[in-house]
């Protein structure tokens, strides 16, 4: 479809609709400046009954539909339909005039819509000097057909970014006063003991002693607790005097953005933060991270960064990464959540990136970041999310050498994968490694880093017409005929590791133990126990034989887990077919687990609560601990093809 290899795709997701015969949707995707409705048909409606809805013409939604036909159009298909220009006719008339007036000002006439932050923004000209050189007008009193003075010489000296800065400081020191009371602090919805110990300088423990409280749990909305400790008796309640640290360092930020704007050239940003890496886990930074808590009743700025354009090709992966993140803002959007989600096109580009960083007011505005998808790419956008305090959630690498209090690895740490394998790869069983002559050397590496066992070796498999195994020496070569019907004879528990790399190979070793269990148990002889180790990698190899894992009780360690036969995912893939007419691939559960994880944290709020948790919105947990700088998943899941012919996860 045309519209997925648009470079910058902007979701709006609001709950307003307009009350017609057929309701416009309420999702709007932006391309190319342009606006689009994304419109589920519904019983009944032809494209005739569209267009007049929409107040446009049956020539506009085909135009912008590959392939739809009036033929082809069916219930619950996805279609597009051009944003009436109505909205055009309507700005233009009610559109500022910029025009002089007295010597060294412009005029503003307000038109509908139009605020005081969009103003400032408009102008790039901070909300001081507005309203200072406006004082009778006020946010409340603001109205169309009012005239402003702009002040020419503030012109293009602000950032949208220092802008909106002014804006959430008002409502923070608003929301400071209206929750202070003689009494002690008005707990506002989605308050936390750890965000308001953090706030008021105590610790976690103090608050809850000064408030009789013994479990975070219990504070509620609309409470008023004590925020220091007693002070001249019974019932005082006094809030320190401080520096205000956070000014301070908006003001050091304000600086750095006017030295960056002003600065000529595409790596101005880089100016400040450094041109060609951010830092690496040897230089850990030290910062506080308090992240903002949204509450219900307002919209989250997410930013969604993938490279979906590699070497000039769409990259499938990360466009089903994107269509199940929309899947999972679709039910939080049910929940009530409104969300505003910004797509950029990385296309594997640092250079991109950091001018993405330097220049785009979109991602300069975000609360939340999902991606750069690799490591290298994050170095660039990770200054930025630290200075601001915003989550970047990183989905697929595993970090090597950075690391960042705002960053979390949705990709579980190598360092857990024992856990998994712990009981297989230690005594009392003998781990046997069974070599090819075309091994994964990266998997054998891996695998030999969680070993335990002292019972270990390796057998080389000789696959020419006849197969044969004899035992491996020290380096590498073979040594004596190793007769599988006899190793099964042994009475310990055994555990094989297959390091083959070709198909064919792997099922040759596959069939070959399977076939010595069998030739055993045909004779009325005793088997011991044992379980293949596989790659991974094996999941994705369509030649291979699933009925030999089954036979050899082949589990694999994964980080991600999407059973078909299981209801949650069931339902999922039926939404997902419907929607995209596709099946869902891995990289589409990870974008949903993405949105519901972190988008719905956002609203309740990021704190230390989190390391408490289990997330699981399908069937793959997450539990994120923080260690070595970064906020990491620990949680792998061990699939086991059992001999019954079941799949088990656990």
């Amino acid at each position: 479809m045309k519209l997925l290899r648009s470079l910058l795709w902007v979701l709006v997701l609001s709950v307003a609709t307009t009350a017609m015969a057929i309701e416009p949707s309420s999702d709007i995707v932006v391309v190319g400046g342009k606006k689009y409705y994304v419109h589920t048909v519904e019983k009944g409606q032809t494209l005739y009954s569209l267009a007049k809805a929409y107040d446009v013409t049956v020539d506009d939604i085909l135009g912008c539909n590959e392939g739809l036909t009036a033929e082809s159009l069916k219930l619950d298909q996805k279609i597009y339909v051009p944003v009436v220009e109505l909205t055009k006719r309507e700005s233009r008339r009610a559109r500022s005039e910029v025009q002089s007036s007295e010597p060294g000002f412009k005029q503003h006439t307000v038109a509908t819509g139009d605020t005081l932050y969009s103003i400032a923004k408009k102008y790039k000209i901070s909300l001081s000097v507005l309203e200072s050189d406006n004082p009778n007008v006020t946010a409340e009193s603001l109205a169309p057909g009012m005239v402003l003075r702009i002040r020419e010489s503030e012109i293009g000296l602000a950032t949208s970014r220092q802008i909106a800065r002014e804006i959430e400081a008002r409502k923070e020191q608003q929301t400071s006063l209206d929750s202070i009371t003689h009494e002690g602090h008005e707990v506002q919805p989605g308050e936390t003991v750890y965000s308001l110990s953090r706030r008021y300088g105590i610790s976690e423990g103090e608050f809850l002693a000064l408030n009789g409280m013994t479990t975070a749990a219990e504070l509620k909305a609309g409470m008023v607790v004590r925020v220091t400790r007693e002070q001249g008796g019974a019932g005082a309640v006094e809030v320190a005097d401080s520096v205000d640290i956070a000014s301070v360092d908006r003001a050091i930020e304000n600086a750095q953005e006017l030295l960056c704007d002003t600065i000529a050239g595409r790596d101005a940003y880089a100016y400040i933060y450094g041109d060609e890496s951010y830092r690496d886990s040897t230089s850990v930074r030290q910062v506080d991270v308090d992240f903002i808590c949204l509450g219900r009743n307002n919209t989250l700025k997410a930013v969604l960064m993938m490279p979906f354009h590699m070497d000039g090709k769409i990259n499938p992966s990360f466009v089903d990464f994107y269509k199940g993140m929309l899947l999972g803002m679709e039910d939080l959007k049910k929940e009530g959540m409104s969300i505003e989600l910004s797509v950029f096109d990385t296309e594997n580009s640092a250079a991109r990136i950091k001018e993405l960083v330097a220049y785009e007011d979109a991602l300069l505005n975000a609360q939340i970041i999902f991606g750069p998808v690799y490591e290298e790419e994050l170095r660039h956008v990770l200054g930025h999310a630290e200075d601001n305090h915003i989550p970047v959630i990183t989905p697929f690498d595993d970090m090597k050498s950075i690391a960042s209090p705002v960053l979390f690895q949705l990709q579980p740490d190598v360092k857990y994968k024992n856990e998994k394998l712990g009981d297989v790869l230690s005594d009392p069983r003998e781990v046997i490694f069974i070599y090819a002559s075309n091994n994964d050397n990266a998997f054998c590496e891996e695998m030999r880093s969680l070993v335990s066992s002292q019972n270990t070796y390796g057998i080389n498999a000789s696959l020419g017409r006849e197969l044969s195994f004899r035992s491996r020496n020290g380096d590498g070569t073979s040594g004596e005929v190793v007769n599988l019907n006899t190793l099964m004879r042994t009475k310990s528990d055994k555990t094989f590791i297959v390091l083959a790399a070709n198909d064919s190979d792997i099922d040759r070793i596959l069939a070959a133990l399977s076939s010595a269990r069998t030739y055993n148990i045909d004779r009325g002889l005793s088997v011991g126990s044992y379980v293949v180790v596989g790659n991974r990698k094996w999941m994705r190899k369509s030649t291979l034989d699933r009925q030999l894992f089954f036979k050899n009780n082949v589990m694999f360690v994964v980080s991600h887990h999407a059973k078909r036969g299981d209801d949650v995912i069931r339902l999922f893939d039926a939404r997902y077919i419907k929607a995209y007419h596709t099946l869902p691939s891995m990289f589409s559960y990870r974008g949903y687990e993405a949105a519901m994880i972190f988008c719905r944290k956002m609203f309740e709020g990021i704190d230390s609560s989190i390391y408490e948790q289990t997330f699981m919105p399908l069937t793959t947990p997450y539990h994120f601990v923080f260690e070595d700088g970064i906020n990491v998943n620990r949680e792998w899941l061990l699939e086991q093809y059992s001999r019954d012919f079941k799949i088990l996860a656990k």
